[in-house]
C-alpha cells in the first residue's frame, strides 16, 4: 500500500461526524414523537402542575392583563397554590383558568 492509501479499516472524519448528526437528529425526532406536550391541562389528573403551568401559560408577559378579572384569577392562583390537596386545587385553578378564559370573544365578567 502506498503512503498516500487508506486501509480499508480507516473511515472517512466527516462520514463519522455525518453518521452521528444523523443518529442525533433521528434521537431528538423520537423523543419529540414520543413525550406529551404540555400545553394544555386536564381534570381529574391526581396533580394540579398541569393547571398551574396552563394558567402560567395564559398570563405570561401580561398576556390576558386585559380580562375585567385578571387580578381575581391572580389571587385565585395564589390560593390555589396554598393546597397540598390536588382535588382543591384544581378546583382553584378552574375558577383562576375560567376568570381569564375568552368565551364566544368574551371575557366573563362575574
Amino acid at each position: 500500500m502506498h503512503s498516500g492509501q487508506k486501509g480499508p479499516h480507516t473511515r472517512s472524519p466527516l462520514n463519522t461526524h455525518m453518521k452521528l448528526l444523523s443518529t442525533l437528529i433521528a434521537l431528538v425526532l423520537l423523543h419529540l414523537m414520543i413525550t406529551p406536550a404540555n400545553s394544555g391541562h386536564s381534570r381529574g389528573n391526581n396533580t394540579c402542575e398541569d393547571d398551574k403551568l396552563h394558567h402560567a401559560n395564559m398570563i405570561v408577559n401580561g398576556k390576558r392583563s386585559d380580562a375585567p378579572l385578571y387580578d381575581a384569577s391572580l389571587a385565585m392562583r395564589d390560593k390555589a397554590h396554598t393546597y397540598n390537596n390536588y382535588l382543591l386545587c384544581e378546583k382553584y385553578m378552574e375558577e383562576a383558568l375560567r376568570m381569564i378564559r375568552k368565551t364566544n370573544g368574551e371575557y366573563p365578567t362575574e
